[in-house]
This record gives C-alpha cells, sequence and structure tokens, in this order.
C-alpha cells in the first residue's frame, strides 16, 4: 500500500480543525497527525511530525500563519503549505506565498476544493523537496559561477494585437530551435492566462511561482527542478497554475530570471501577452530580439504602426525587431507587400497555416513543427524560414542548410526604451 499523506491541521477555531479532519476522514490515502490551534503550536508539530501538508490558517493569536509557516518552511523543508483563509486580497497572497505556501483556499471550501489542493502541492514534492533542502542550507546567493555560464540569446514573442497568435509562434519556434540542437527554454510570461502547459500537455506542477522567493538563489540545479520537459527536448518555465498568482511575480524577477536563463541556455523564447504591463515590458526590454507579430487585418497593422512609432520617437534600435506576419494568405485584401509597405519595415517571414490545422494542432497537443504531413509543410517551411533568420541574425550559421533568410536583422543591445517610456 502506498505511503499516505501526512496532514497537520492547523486553525485557531476548535470547530474550523474539526470541520476539515471530517472532510479527510474518508480518504483512504490521507492521515490527520496533528492538529494545533496557533503558530507557535504549529512549529513544534510539524517539527515532531514531519508532515507532508500542512493546512494553515493566515489570521490566528499570537503568531499568525505567514509567520509559522516561514519557520515551518525552514524547518522542514519537506513539508507543502496551503493557506486557508476568508482574505482574498492579492497581499494576503503574495505574502502567503514569500513565506512559502505552496497553495491557497478560500474559506468555505468544499472537500474536492480541500483534496484536490492537498494532491497538488503533494505531487510537487519529487521536483520541490530537493531545491528548498538546498536553498535552507545555503549560507549566500548560490548563483552558478561564470564558468558554466554560456552567451545565450533572449528573444520575447510580443503583438500589440491580441489573437495574432502569438503563443503559437513562441512554441513552435522553440521547439523548431530545441529539434536543431540548441539548448532551449521556453517561458510563459502570461502569467495570468498562459497557454503553454495546455498547448504542450504539460501538468503545471512547478511553476514560475515557485522560483520568486528564491530569486537571489538561481543556479542550475533550481531552475532545472522548476522547469519541465518536453519531449522535443525544450525546457519549460510555466505560467501560475492560479490566474491570481501573476500578481507575485514582478518586472524585477523577469529580468532577473530571463537573465539568468540566458546563462544557461543557448535560447530562451518567452511568451507574453498583448498587454504592456511592467512583466512584459521587462521581458521585452531584457531581449536581444522582439519577434514582433502581426496579421494581415487593418486593426492589427494600426496597433503594429503604434508600436513602431513609439519605438522611433524615443529613437530606440529597430533592428532588434523581427517582424513577423502570422497566418498568411494571399486571398485577403492586404498583402504581405502591404504590410510592410505601410509598417516601412521588412518582414522577416510570413508564417502560412489556417486556424483548423493550428488548433486541430493544440487540441492535440502536439506543435506543428514536429508534424509533416499536407498543409502542415507549408507551416514548417515557414518555420524553418523562422528559425533559420534567428539563427543568422546572431551570426551563427543556419543548421538547416535548405533554407536562407531574407534580410538581416541588426544586433542592437540598446535597453530599457519600454521602461523609460512608461514610467515617464
Amino acid at each position: 500500500m502506498a505511503d499516505k499523506i501526512r496532514i497537520l491541521i492547523v486553525d485557531d477555531l476548535p470547530e474550523t480543525r474539526e470541520n476539515v479532519r471530517k472532510l479527510l476522514q474518508f480518504e483512504p490515502d490521507v492521515e490527520v497527525v496533528a492538529q494545533a490551534g496557533d503558530g507557535n503550536q504549529a512549529v513544534q508539530l510539524a517539527e515532531k511530525h514531519e508532515p507532508d501538508v500542512v493546512l494553515m490558517d493566515i489570521n490566528m493569536p499570537g503568531q499568525d500563519g505567514i509567520s509559522a509557516s516561514q519557520q515551518i518552511t525552514r524547518a522542514v523543508p519537506s513539508a507543502q503549505i496551503i493557506i486557508m483563509s476568508v482574505q482574498s486580497e492579492a497581499d494576503y497572497l503574495r505574502r502567503a506565498m514569500l513565506a512559502g505556501a505552496r497553495d491557497f483556499l478560500m474559506k468555505p471550501f468544499s472537500g474536492d476544493e480541500l483534496m484536490a489542493a492537498i494532491r497538488r502541492v503533494y505531487e510537487t514534492r519529487p521536483a520541490i523537496v530537493p531545491m528548498m533542502s538546498q536553498a535552507a542550507g545555503a549560507s549566500g546567493t548560490a548563483v552558478a559561477g561564470a564558468e558554466d555560464a554560456i552567451d545565450g540569446h533572449i528573444l520575447t514573442v510580443y503583438s500589440p494585437k491580441g489573437g495574432c497568435g502569438c503563443t503559437t509562434i513562441a512554441i513552435n519556434l522553440a521547439v523548431a530551435l530545441a529539434q536543431r540542437g540548441h539548448k532551449t527554454a521556453l517561458v510563459d510570461a502570461s502569467l495570468q492566462f498562459g497557454d503553454v502547459a495546455v498547448t504542450l500537455n504539460l501538468r503545471p506542477t512547478t511553476t514560475i511561482v515557485d522560483l520568486i522567493d528564491r530569486i537571489s538563489e538561481l543556479d542550475a540545479d533550481l531552475i532545472s527542478s522548476v522547469m519541465l520537459e518536453h519531449s522535443s527536448g525544450l525546457k519549460v518555465l510555466l505560467a501560475p497554475a492560479r490566474p491570481e498568482m501573476a500578481d507575485l511575480v514582478t518586472a524585477e524577477h523577469m529580468e532577473t530570471l530571463l537573465r539568468r536563463l540566458g546563462q544557461l541556455f543557448d535560447y530562451v523564447i518567452v511568451d507574453t501577452p498583448s498587454g504592456l504591463n511592467d512583466v512584459t515590458l521587462s521581458a521585452l526590454d531584457v531581449a536581444d530580439r522582439i519577434v514582433l507579430v502581426t496579421q494581415q487585418s487593418l486593426s492589427s497593422l494600426t496597433n503594429t504602426r503604434r508600436f513602431f512609432d513609439l519605438m522611433d520617437e524615443l529613437h530606440y534600435d529597430i533592428n532588434k525587431t523581427m517582424l513577423v506576419v502570422n497566418r498568411a494568405s494571399d486571398k485577403l485584401g492586404i498583402s504581405v507587400k502591404d504590410v510592410a509597405d505601410a509598417l516601412k519595415r521588412n518582414v522577416v517571414v510570413a508564417i502560412q497555416a489556417n486556424d483548423v490545422v493550428v488548433i486541430g494542432a493544440a487540441d492535440r497537443a502536439q506543435p506543428l513543427v514536429s508534424a509533416s504531413r499536407g498543409k502542415r509543410d507549408i507551416f514548417r517551411t515557414s518555420f524553418s524560414k523562422l528559425t533559420s533568420s534567428v539563427e543568422e541574425s546572431f551570426g551563427e550559421k543556419s543548421k538547416d542548410e535548405t533554407i536562407s533568410s531574407n534580410g538581416s536583422v541588426g544586433t542592437g543591445k540598446k535597453k530599457g526604451f519600454f521602461a523609460r517610456l512608461f514610467s515617464r
């Protein structure tokens, strides 16, 4: 018989503790090993029983749940903490997660919700425990030394118009680079409603949130323990599993993380949402290239033009940008040439694929560049060209000798445009 999940219940109200215990009593793989009425008692019982999961109330007299969570995280790194609270404000969530909590339950909750949270955090233990133990034993910043750093390239995929297919492009570009032998990371920076996990059929057992309270300890082992591996060999850092957790990730976190990934991978591909929030701005600023996605529609061109106008206004290095037309078709009223003429920019590649093919591949969790039949061949050819253009833009010889890039992309390194613009 498999080991039972050992639970410590912490709440200052005896009736609440009893109600939680009753919700768990019929679960054959769960055992309540202890109950505590305050934070001090919780720390003592956690050290004594070493539970797998701690159900922790926030608001308690004396030592509160957040302070107790911090102590338990240090004393018993294997314990996964779920915060229980009637408070739903982002500040409570942020404080709880930074204290070491792995999930958050709003009172009142059902038995199904409780067990789902318990199983979710328990299943993350194989990945989380080693990195927590390492962090707890570190005496300083455990960043890998210069000897293991590589000069990687960061590419942020962005569109000022929603629905242009940035996630599809980011995923397939990352997979294509990995297939060519490059050590490649994909970061889902669409923090509230990221689609990378679903599209690649990856379970978000660990996400970017698991790195936030260890942002000064980003060594290779720690990052590897949180990133998930796709069958293509691609390493993926997923967005938070729940939208409200997005607030835990700041612009400074994103910049630090992307720069560190750039030392560990040949290529770092960042998928972003269409809005210009501070986290997206940091991903754009730190990028060596911006893969700017547009479509053959008036609204998309208008937003893209505005984006370029802002860049021109502050004399930003335009060569940092690679313009891509997605869902290209010669049956539309606006041609790809019209796009280039209207924006006064070269189109690096026009990606041809209809929505039926793209959606079908997404439903099967299969990147289109991994397929090779029928209409997918057109898509593969487009992405082969884009991938070669990316390689050549960094002075690398393309690993696909059958495809050559049209035009060149400069190597401008000027940073900080977006942050300067939106802080004025």
